[in-house]
């Protein structure tokens, strides 16, 4: 599969909501992992929600399903079609921290990968060490989540969010 990078995914109004969504005290629920991609070491976290894993809600999934219409609607996909999404928010580093890599899921799975960017800001996306995509504001990048890459934290702002949608073609 190719790598596919879509700016201006969503229209504008619905990019501004999900920043204000994830980037404010809206009161949606952030989870503490100090593990980032299994790895223990000082400065290897991050926050997230899991909404759907392995085609199941998580706990409080079925309530926050609501928000992310609009990216399954633009990437054509139903809730059924899911195996997987999640909000990640890295908070700002000194330096950047270039986190572990990892896939999605194991190759051949039949599923795509879609990143939704929430906000600008220099953190990025390292695909197999080499390619590096930006962090910028309703940006989506459609990969075969099968391929190594890993996330960073960003520098020149307080916060990076994605979105992470592992879906079924």
């Amino acid at each position: 599969m190719k790598m596919e990078i879509i700016d201006n995914f969503l229209p504008s109004y619905q990019a501004d909501s999900y920043v204000k969504v994830f980037g404010s005290s809206s009161g949606f629920p952030w989870m503490f992992e100090d593990n980032l991609n299994g790895s223990f070491y000082l400065g290897n976290y991050y926050f997230n929600h899991i909404i759907i894993n392995e085609r199941k809600f998580s706990g409080d999934g079925e309530q926050y399903i609501h928000l992310f219409i609009p990216l399954l609607s633009r990437l054509k996909i139903s809730i059924q079609d899911l195996w997987r999404l999640k909000v990640n928010l890295y908070p700002r580093t000194q330096r950047r921290i270039h986190h572990k890599s990892h896939v999605d899921y194991d190759p051949d799975s039949g599923f795509a990968t879609c990143l939704y960017y929430v906000n600008d800001n220099n953190g990025m996306t390292v695909f197999d060490g080499k390619r590096k995509v930006r962090s910028k504001k309703n940006r989506a990048i459609i990969f075969d989540g099968a391929t190594k890459h890993h996330s960073t934290t960003p520098t020149n702002f307080n916060w990076r969010a994605s979105i992470n949608i592992d879906y079924r073609l």
